[in-house]
């Protein structure tokens, strides 16, 4: 078997490439000429494509959090946490791979494009590649890691690859410490010259890593297997974010003509939303948002036929446990 992993025609993996890669050189942000004003409404003009991560991520943040007025002291908690999620959706340099399902605990090293335009793998079988003209592991878009399959002396590190199944966890970890850990989602094999380039190596909104081998008989000829193997996985797992579930609301009573709660004594909550759940079909909808600064009441005329629950949430959106009005 040839010492390097071919992906497609070389003058098509090329061509690609310049048009997938070229974009991730820009910087987040760039220097404005003078007298531009850089504000939310330009960014918010911008087609979603055009947006870097963090404009994204402001957009995003602005729709969402206008269910809850935050007052100024609010705005530093919501500033660090954009911080935190945008330093995951820049992704990281894996430095190793483990995959317990079909035994592979390699390796990885940084591979590129070669002369030829083909994609290297390392020259050690037992290790995995990472393209590093790509996208960093973790990063909205999709990470390429390439190994080999076999070897003239044996199996080689992916040799199990095409055992793997959705559902099925990888971990990768940094030079750091850091791990994510990322599910199977699909898996593909394609003709060599068929292979879909901008797919496997191009943009997403999601956080994926493609692991890629050779499959399919062995050509001669070419010194190469005839088809590639395509597994896709997405991000689940970030060890970098701490993710606290918010604490839920207690006390919570329920008169002939409101609904009120207690107030949870914690700085990342922003707000609470109350729902009602049809107790014979299980039907859930939301009867009222309650900033954290407003009343911990609703006005609320009670309905045998409906049960009440209210959750408190966090600065990261993130809901609480159900706080369900107690029995009577």
């Amino acid at each position: 078997m040839r010492h390097f992993f071919i992906m497609g025609l070389a003058t098509a993996l090329c061509i690609t490439l310049l048009f997938i890669l070229d974009p991730l050189n820009a910087p987040e942000t760039q220097a404005e000429p003078s007298g531009s004003v850089h504000s939310a409404d330009q960014t918010d003009a911008k087609p979603a494509e055009q947006k870097t991560p963090s404009e994204r991520l402001d957009t995003e943040y602005r729709d969402k959090i206008a269910e809850f007025p935050v007052r100024p002291a609010q705005q530093d908690k919501l500033a660090e946490l954009r911080k935190e999620r945008l330093n995951s959706l820049q992704g990281m340099t894996p430095v190793s791979i483990s995959i317990p399902s079909i035994g592979v605990d390699a390796a990885i090293e940084e591979t590129g494009v070669l002369e030829n335009g083909e994609m290297g793998v390392p020259e050690d079988v037992d290790q995995v590649g990472w393209f590093e003209p790509g996208f960093k592991a973790g990063a909205e878009g999709h990470a390429v890691l390439a190994g080999h399959v076999d070897s003239l002396s044996g199996p080689a590190v992916f040799y199990e690859l095409d055992k793997l199944e959705t559902g099925d966890q990888f971990t990768l970890t940094d030079a750091d410490g850091r791990e994510m850990v990322f599910e199977v989602r699909d898996m593909e094999s394609y003709i060599t010259d068929e292979a879909p380039v901008e797919e496997i190596f191009g943009r997403s909104d999601q956080r994926m890593v493609n692991l890629i081998t050779c499959t399919g008989d062995f050509n001669r000829s070419i010194g190469s297997h005839e088809e590639r193997l395509v597994v896709s996985a997405e991000l689940i797992s970030d060890s970098a974010m701490i993710e606290l579930d918010p604490a839920a609301p207690d006390n919570i009573r329920l008169s002939a003509a409101a609904l009120s709660w207690h107030a949870v004594r914690d700085d990342s909550i922003i707000g609470y939303r109350v729902y009602a759940e049809d107790i014979e079909s299980g039907a859930t909808e939301k009867i009222a948002t309650v900033s954290l600064f407003e009343r911990k009441s609703v006005p609320l005329k009670a309905d045998d036929t409906k049960r009440y629950f209210v959750v408190s949430v966090n600065v990261d959106l993130k809901e609480s446990e159900k706080a369900v009005v107690p029995a009577t």
